[in-house]
């Protein structure tokens, strides 16, 4: 969910941006890829082909900085799965009470055998 957030804000954004400064690649690479005319017909009071161009961009850099996020929120993930793991290897010594880990033999406080 988060990730569909991040492409919709990067999405508009990036739209919005491409509006005002249309050459920002590849937008306009895009649209000669398709051999379409330009034209200067509004849809919405904006020139068709400025439009598309502005959408080729903000789809394009939409999923980059999604594939981006994706990548980096999975291994934030993992790291805190490993970091799980290290804190479920503890325990308490029986005579203090002190936090030891789960292999130790004697605690590091009270020195007591395990």
């Amino acid at each position: 969910m988060k990730g569909a957030i991040v492409f919709l804000v990067f999405f508009v954004l990036f739209t919005a941006i491409t509006l005002q400064y249309a050459t920002l690649p590849p937008g306009r690479e895009l649209y000669k890829i398709l051999k379409v005319p330009d034209t200067d017909y509004p849809v919405i009071g904006i020139p068709a082909t400025n439009l598309v161009i502005a959408l080729f961009n903000g789809i394009m850099y939409g999923i980059i900085v999604w594939v981006i996020f994706t990548i980096l929120d999975h291994s934030r993930k993992g790291k805190k799965t490993k970091t799980a793991k290290k804190t479920e290897a503890k325990k308490f010594c029986i005579n203090c009470g002190t936090e030891i880990l789960d292999k130790s033999k004697y605690c590091s406080k009270c020195g007591a055998a395990q």
